[in-house]
């Protein structure tokens, strides 16, 4: 019984001790190479998100949007109104692209702040075509956005699955390694 029980102990050891070995090397490749693997998992996580925000909005939010809005008033009081409400969609809808570009690491505020002041100018004149126009522009940088998101997604993915499969490689090279090292004992 006590043989068997020392076998066995020397078997876990040496999965326990390949498999620790072969994430300290995983690991250590990685850094060495700049990438951080759990940062990497997490922008997995987030970047699928927000591709799935930016698809539901592209595929009926906005309609939804302009639908709540209702008909262009042609007073000019309710003209306003309506344009500025409509500038403040188009704001929280751009809002979505800059979070990927944040993501990207392209964050410009300039940018930002000139489309902001270029809306509130349409507003100020109650100028709902223009602002229409803008919709169009934010709605193509959302298909822009989730094709550089997915493409960015699966690139990540691809990486993390050579990793997993660099693992895999390195936990049986380091099992057979301790395999040979920690010979369990003979018992006659």
């Amino acid at each position: 019984m006590l043989p068997l029980l020392k076998r066995e102990l020397f078997v876990l050891l040496r999965i326990v001790a390949s498999c620790l070995a072969a994430v300290v090397m995983v690991f250590c490749i990685s850094s060495l190479s700049g990438e951080d693997i759990l940062t990497k998992n997490s922008e997995i996580n987030s970047s699928t998100a927000l591709v799935a925000q930016i698809n539901g909005e592209l595929d009926g939010g906005i309609a939804q949007r302009l639908g709540q809005l209702g008909q262009v008033p042609d007073q000019d009081p309710s003209r306003k109104f309506y344009a500025v409400a409509l500038a403040k969609e188009i704001h929280e809808l751009s809002g979505l692209t800059e979070k990927q570009r944040m993501l990207f690491d392209t964050f410009d505020v300039r940018n930002f702040e000139m489309q902001l002041q270029r809306m509130m100018a349409y507003t100020e004149n109650s100028d709902v075509k223009s602002l229409m126009d803008e919709l169009e522009i934010v709605r193509r940088e959302l298909r822009n956005s989730a094709n550089l998101m997915e493409k960015k997604s699966s690139q990540l993915i691809r990486q993390r699955t050579a990793y997993i499969v660099l693992f895999v490689v390195f936990w049986v090279v380091a099992y057979l390694y301790f395999s040979r090292r920690f010979r369990k004992p003979e018992y006659d």
